[in-house]
């Protein structure tokens, strides 16, 4: 009951977003978006300082070895299919400041600051995903077929199967892998439910790691791969922080597959995070 009171209040607070952007037409400043992404993170990495400094470059480690695994392992059933198409000229990796700064800050202000940190992360997941919703509501002309549903349906399959290797490894919940790379919900999400700062900074790290590497391999591996292969490596960033990197890479004709790959998933996560984490804590 617990864990579909949590879910049910996840999706009525991104229903509500999309209602907000679908019917009043509500545009969220870029700046307040970032904001919301900006306090999540610093609550939760607050909440964790001590046991994060403690065992740095272990959860660090982890985390991009996490992340580099997943990120293969979505992309490897379309890989395997066909080869790619030609491409357009390779864009660059980024790292998000703002994400880097408010962990670090969060991890400094945390570790000498004693403060029920944790209490704000509920509260601000809700405002994120209601922002989330909006943003989706507000995109026009987008049609879910059969074949643009496939890549986000097997890339969170293939997600889970390597996130539950890891579980046999090393004990580690796939609901990391499930974050589809949303960091700024996975990392909080998992340190709120569990009360474990190592969980939720490995579901914060190796989702953020997730989408910096889908940066770094985009480019490499176009032309070796189809789009679809490249699309499942982002998850669910593709509507936003990467569609540029597809559009640049992949062309025009990359963009519609790209948003709906990234929609499809961020309406998935919320719900299908916590499911994991009630199965493999």
């Amino acid at each position: 009951m617990e864990l579909a009171a949590e879910m049910a209040q996840y999706i009525a607070s991104m229903g509500l977003g999309y209602l907000a952007g679908r019917r009043l037409g509500l545009r969220v400043p870029p700046a307040v978006f970032t904001a919301v992404v900006a306090a999540v993170i610093f609550s939760a990495s607050a909440e964790g300082a001590h046991v994060v400094v403690d065992n740095a470059g272990y959860i660090v480690a982890l985390s991009l070895g996490y992340a580099l695994s997943v990120a293969l392992a979505s992309m490897l059933p379309f890989a395997l299919s066909s080869r790619g198409r030609g491409a357009q000229s390779p864009s660059g990796s980024r790292v998000s400041a703002v994400a880097v700064s408010a962990l670090l800050a969060g991890i400094a202000v945390g570790y000498f600051v004693q403060a029920p940190y944790a209490s704000a992360i509920e509260p601000i997941l809700l405002v994120l995903l209601f922002l989330a919703g909006a943003d989706i509501g507000r995109l026009k002309g987008l049609r879910l077929s059969p074949r643009l549903a496939a890549v986000p349906l097997v890339s969170l399959a293939s997600s889970l199967a390597a996130g539950l290797a890891f579980y046999l490894w090393l004990g580690v919940s796939p609901a990391v892998a499930v974050g589809m790379g949303w960091y700024s919900f996975t990392g909080p999400y998992l340190l709120s439910a569990s009360g474990d700062a190592v969980l939720g900074t490995l579901g914060f790290l190796a989702n953020f790691f997730r989408e910096q590497l889908t940066f770094v391999l985009t480019p490499l591996l176009a032309g070796r791969v189809r789009p679809d292969a490249a699309l499942a490596i982002g998850g669910a960033t593709t509507m936003d922080n990467t569609l540029p990197l597809y559009r640049s890479v992949y062309g025009a004709e990359a963009v519609v597959p790209a948003v709906v790959n990234g929609v499809v998933l961020t309406l998935a996560v919320p719900i299908v995070v916590p499911l994991v984490y009630s199965l493999f804590p």
